[in-house]
């Protein structure tokens, strides 16, 4: 089998019903040629009803239903149970293209280690993941730097992604910011499809949309994470590096942003952890290649603390 989708699940039962629809009426393929991996995430509020409805329907539909252990583990377990050469990971609030399946078979011809895809979000006139279509290898797409985090707006040759040892942190939000950038530094071969083929749904009460605090704080190991790793594989100094740094600093103040929306309280305790790990981030900071990031980096070093009321000084002044 080419492809297994790994659609993961939990508690979204007002959507499922549009997901599957759309992953089920793929044009140009056969019966054969896919299937749909439900991972089940312990959901509560009915989801297991529907999917269960839609496994009885259709044979390319499978269930794995585990307790409750967070997105990064149903994707995790999810590449482990796939039949599939190819795993796409798509959440259960969106859709894909008609055409998806289809065009992303044709673009395994070549056994790439990544098939990045555009994407766009419903309502919004512009086409996201518009990186190079003819990049060759992973590393020319992180310094392309037109490139999006998002695991969904990639397919990943599962063997690539076990033979690398290259899986989600379990138990953090923003498992993409960290994953993305080092499956695409190991990709020795990419195929772009240029076509628009996922829609991102805006869902008021997903985690991007409200600023929890534990955001923040796994936006800092986010950042630790990608930064031992440019360490370990001794490209501190190296364009590569650079694009990853600067990744990382972009991490670094989306959680000074989300933390800056929540109590006093909490961004003392954000102070703390940033200070903890204060040479590790400034690092990502000074190293990033936009100035803003190095000059956010200069400042924070210069007022060692105050990191959260820095930030908010510096929003002001721009």
């Amino acid at each position: 089998m080419k492809l297994t989708i790994i659609l993961s699940v939990y508690n979204k039962k007002p959507y499922l019903r549009r997901a599957f629809d759309a992953l089920l009426d793929q044009k140009g393929v056969n019966g054969d040629d896919y299937e749909v991996l439900v991972v089940n995430d312990g959901s509560s509020d009915g989801s297991a009803l529907i999917i269960d409805e839609f496994v009885r329907g259709d044979d390319r539909v499978r269930v794995l239903t585990q307790e409750n252990q967070g997105l990064s583990m149903a994707r995790n377990n999810g590449v482990e149970a796939a039949r599939g050469e190819y795993v796409w990971f798509v959440d259960a609030d969106d859709t894909i293209s008609k055409k998806a399946v289809s065009l992303i078979s044709g673009a395994t011809h070549t056994e790439p280690d990544v098939i990045p895809i555009y994407a766009k979000t419903e309502g919004v006139d512009r086409v996201r993941n518009i990186v190079d279509r003819n990049a060759k290898t992973g590393r020319d797409i992180l310094l392309g730097g037109r490139w999006e985090p998002c695991g969904v707006f990639n397919v990943f040759k599962r063997s690539f992604l076990q033979d690398n040892s290259l899986s989600f942190i379990p138990g953090i939000y923003h498992e993409d910011d960290e994953f993305t950038p080092r499956v695409l530094y190991s990709a020795q071969s990419i195929k772009v499809v240029p076509e628009v083929l996922y829609t991102v749904y805006r869902d008021p009460d997903s985690i991007t949309q409200v600023p929890r605090p534990k955001r923040a704080f796994d936006y800092l190991i986010v950042a630790e994470s990608l930064s031992r790793f440019i360490e370990a594989k001794g490209e501190k100094d190296t364009g590569i590096g650079m694009a990853i740094y600067t990744h990382a600093a972009l991490c670094i103040n989306n959680g000074l942003y989300v933390i800056s929306q929540n109590s006093c309280e909490e961004q003392r305790s954000f102070n703390r952890a940033f200070s903890e790990k204060r040479t590790t981030m400034l690092e990502c900071l000074s190293k990033a290649s936009q100035s803003k990031y190095r000059l956010e980096g200069m400042l924070f070093k210069l007022f060692n603390g105050g990191y959260v009321g820095m930030y908010k000084l510096l929003k002001i002044i721009k």
